[in-house]
């Protein structure tokens, strides 16, 4: 019997079944979920391995729990349960699809542009994520909630923003500067039987996946997930301000025996399948993909600090970037705050003193490629350092301008977990001072590659005595192209 090519018809009334997206037909969709346990899995890495069935969900979850622990800590504030993350990988057989290092850092960028809405309601009972803010009242008298005050109070006299995460913010005395928040219950340690309990999206770990389900049907290789935990000790937990003299002590395993993978096979009509699957037999998926570049930056002793230019190559040559983003943590902070070591760290600032004394530090960057700067004035307007990020992002990220460029006093004196919000090493002011740049000229970047140029004027030192450093991470968005050829996956650099 002669075989029957299918019409041009039949072949655009097939849809395209792995780009995320309405699909313009209606049909129906069956879900398939299974349950997978690691193949290998130890306190510092673990491996998933899927089953080549169907079309894999890109918002599958991945179960990470905590050991109980009698050490008093909770998950740090602009991360939550992505603090264990340290490095992330999909593979299809020996090839490697999406890598992030330093994944942890990543998120604490990420974070900022979730809403205080998702970040309440959503994040801090799914991810343990926990940055959202809200008005700050004055109080009226001790003991009294801000929601307690007269009519003038709660109308006109909202000066402070801080952190919320849904629970009464109780003063112990007049003003908000006595206020003390503390995290949730199954957010943290040392008051339960066991340890905080999440779930990370496969999508988040994956920027492939935000545009892409994999079509497992099709693959003839083994697609797996390895997770590279950080240490546990200093950088999965922040600890409360009463256990801070723990730190580099304290440890906090992973709970091996509760680690699962939450996959979600999606299933169209049989028909449907093998007619996309004679027509894709050659599947081209392009997406971006993250490179990191580490530098460490030096701080002298406090008292001495002063003005420090560097130029920083990031690599990119021969590739499409489409942007860059840098993140500036401070090395001397870690378990001992808020956020842990996962923030960016902005200039100091002085507010006390002669008027002459006073001062905001100045971050004046610019970036170079292909031989032109990508702005012909170098930036040093933390406003408009503000803008690129917005525009980096399409977005603008939901923190207060403190907590941006340490700028302004509107941070709430209140405390969470001990430690004071309005404080710049272990609180939030000036901690999320991210820089963003979208290389917007379309080239191909040369074999020179891209360089940073940053004037720190001037970093602050958080240590009592001697020098610090800093570390500077930039993460460089690339364009790869993934293609799947009779089932098997290759990939390149387009």
């Amino acid at each position: 019997m002669m075989t029957q090519t299918p019409s041009s018809a039949n072949v655009s009334a097939v849809p395209d079944l792995v780009k995320i997206g309405q699909i313009p037909t209606n049909t129906a969709i069956d879900i398939e979920t299974d349950i997978l346990d690691p193949v290998v899995h130890s306190d510092r890495f673990c491996r998933f391995q899927f089953q080549n069935k169907g079309i894999l969900h890109s918002n599958s979850k991945i179960i990470l729990r905590l050991n109980k622990s009698a050490v008093k800590g909770f998950l740090p504030v602009g991360t939550g349960i992505y603090s264990l993350i340290q490095r992330c990988s999909l593979r299809v057989g020996t090839k490697t699809i999406s890598e992030i290092d330093d994944f942890n850092h990543y998120m604490g960028y990420k974070s900022m542009f979730l809403s205080n809405e998702h970040q309440k309601q959503r994040e801090q009972y799914t991810t343990g994520r926990q940055l959202a803010h809200k008005a700050y009242y004055e109080e009226g008298a001790s003991g009294q909630t801000e929601f307690h005050g007269t009519v003038e109070h709660l109308t006109t006299k909202a000066v402070r923003v801080g952190l919320d995460n849904g629970q009464m913010v109780t003063a112990t005395g007049a003003g908000d500067d006595t206020v003390d928040l503390n995290p949730r219950v199954f957010l943290r340690t040392g008051d339960n039987d066991y340890g905080p309990e999440c779930a990370l999206s496969l999508q988040d770990l994956f920027p492939f996946l935000t545009q892409n389900q994999l079509p497992l049907f099709m693959m003839k290789e083994p697609v797996t997930v390895e997770l590279f935990f950080s240490d546990a000790i200093d950088e999965r937990m922040s600890l409360v301000s009463s256990a801070s003299d723990t730190k580099g002590t304290s440890s906090f395993p992973i709970d091996t025996s509760a680690t699962e993978l939450v996959a979600d096979y999606q299933y169209f009509p049989q028909e449907m399948m093998e007619q996309y699957a004679q027509q894709n037999a050659n599947l081209s998926f392009t997406y971006s993909d993250l490179r990191l570049a580490k530098r460490t930056i030096p701080i002298k002793a406090t008292g001495t600090e002063e003005k420090e230019s560097i130029i920083v190559n990031v690599g990119g040559a021969g590739r499409l970037v489409s942007k860059i983003f840098t993140t500036l943590s401070d090395d001397a902070i870690s378990s001992d705050s808020i956020l842990n070591n996962y923030h960016s760290m902005s200039m100091d600032r002085l507010y006390t003193g002669t008027s002459t004394a006073r001062f905001n530090g100045v971050l004046t960057s610019n970036v170079k490629y292909n031989d032109h700067f990508l702005y012909p004035v170098d930036v040093d307007n933390s406003a408009q350092q503000f803008h690129y990020l917005t525009g980096a992002e399409g977005m603008v990220p939901f923190i207060q301008r403190e907590e941006y460029n340490f700028e302004g006093r509107g941070l709430s004196l209140g405390k969470f977990s001990g430690y004071t919000q309005e404080d710049s090493e272990h609180g939030l002011a000036g901690r999320f001072f991210y820089q963003a740049h979208k290389l917007n000229r379309n080239e191909r970047v040369n074999s020179r590659g891209i360089e940073i140029y940053n004037t720190y004027d001037k970093l602050a030192n958080s240590k009592s005595s001697g020098a610090n450093t800093a570390t500077l991470r930039t993460y460089v968005e690339l364009i790869r192209v993934a293609q799947l050829n009779d089932g098997v996956m290759d990939t390149f650099f387009a």
